[in-house]
């Protein structure tokens, strides 16, 4: 048993706090072992996420992954819309 949240477990263990973190949402069609775990019907596709949370540093403290059927989930992205626009802090990845 984890005695408090895992992400503070890992800053207590570290000695660092966590300062960013990015989830890659991918969907793609599940490997063959994939489909059989999950029951699939033939061609239906899946989610695949990949969380990584990172230290003021760079380094990185939590990485976890994971593969949903694609149409059992929901995904909300909920935000504030700046009044004024302003640069990005890094180029997009798209």
């Amino acid at each position: 048993m984890v005695p408090k949240g895992l992400f503070l477990c890992v800053e207590d263990l570290s000695g660092k706090r966590y300062t960013t973190a990015r989830d890659q949402w991918v969907a793609r069609l599940p490997t063959a072992d994939e489909a059989a775990a999950l029951a699939l019907p033939m061609g239906a596709p899946v989610m695949h996420v990949i969380h990584t949370a990172r230290a003021e540093d760079g380094s990185i403290l939590e990485v976890s992954e994971s593969v949903w059927p694609a149409d059992r989930i929901m995904v909300i992205d909920d935000y504030q819309v700046e009044p004024e626009a302003t640069e990005p802090e890094a180029p997009s990845e798209v």
